[in-house]
């Protein structure tokens, strides 16, 4: 009896194992086994989660002279994969017109992942509901170079350094640094007509680094780039942007290893929209996100909140 139940208890326990892991003999193992399951995962953003490695925000060449503190949601979807996040920045004017910084993040994400997409990303674990985890946390610096300079174009840099207080587990975080140096030019022309007071025209390009989980090549990196038109009449302003990232390829060199092509995933191309109403103290955006390719799968829905103060 008691070897009866003996086996009945083990063969229970193997089950629910077997349940919680989804080891397959035919992924690749792209070999730091010090990220434990994540060493199953390519680290690019067509393989991760929306907020992973995300597509650098455009501040459109100017500086800000007012603090900042917005609170939203973002929504995301893509088949097989659905999430909702909260959203909390504050932008502090160190110098301003000048100087800022800007620290951003994700406080929460709650997802859910079917299992066949978790079999398409090499995630060890099965599908199992709804869950909510903690995103990662960016801060920004931004140095107001030219502005209001005769015939020049405004001009801004910008330094983004990401933490790894996000989780890896189910592909959502990278779990590893990330930052990217940009440069960004915008100009403005007024036309105070009937249907637009003004347009901006603005760009971005730069550079993007992010962390592997590979041995022998421990950085994806490349060009990013950003065009944007700002349309604004009486307090209404509607953002335009397309651009994105593109990387060399940290993991093609293990296709010789591995005996087979991988897909890098790491070139994501977006186009953003964005309308927002503008108060002396409080703004309201709503912003739609979708990825022209592969390489950032899903489509995303912002909804935000923004107060605005100075501080004597």
């Amino acid at each position: 009896m008691m070897s009866r139940l003996l086996f009945f208890f083990l063969l229970l326990v193997s089950s629910s194992l077997i349940a919680q892991n989804r080891y397959n003999n035919n992924w690749i193992d792209y070999g730091h086994e010090g990220w434990g399951p994540g060493h199953w995962l390519q680290i690019a953003p067509g393989i991760m989660g929306p907020n992973a490695l995300p597509v650098p925000r455009m501040d459109y060449a100017l500086v800000g002279n007012k603090y900042k503190i917005e609170v939203g949601a973002d929504y995301h979807y893509m088949p097989g994969d659905t999430s909702v996040n909260s959203f909390l920045l504050f932008y502090w004017p160190v110098v301003p017109g000048k100087v800022a910084v800007e620290i951003y993040g994700q406080p929460s994400e709650t997802f859910r992942t079917s299992d066949e997409l978790r079999s398409v990303r090499q995630i060890w674990y099965n599908d199992p509901g709804w869950k909510t985890i903690p995103g990662d946390l960016l801060v920004c610096t931004y140095i107001q170079l030219i502005r209001d300079k005769f015939f020049f174009p405004d001009i801004s840099i910008s330094y983004t350094i990401k933490s790894s207080t996000g989780d890896n587990i189910d592909a959502r975080y990278t779990n590893s640094t990330m930052n990217n140096f940009c440069l960004a030019f915008g100009k403005s022309f007024y036309i105070n007509k009937l249907l637009i007071d003004e347009i901006r025209i603005a760009g971005l390009g730069g550079f993007y680094v992010w962390e592997t989980n590979i041995n022998d090549m421990a950085q994806d990196e490349g060009p990013v780039y950003l065009l944007g038109l700002q349309l604004q009449k009486a307090g209404y302003s509607i953002f335009t942007e397309i651009g994105g990232y593109s990387a060399y390829g940290a993991y093609n060199h293990l296709e010789p290893v591995v005996g087979q092509t991988i897909e890098d995933y790491n070139d994501p191309l977006i186009f953003r929209g964005r309308i927002e109403k503008t108060g002396s103290k409080f703004n309201v955006k709503a912003e739609y996100q979708t990825g022209l390719n592969n390489d950032y799968p899903y489509q995303t829905f912002r909804l935000g909140f923004v107060y605005k103060f100075a501080v004597n």
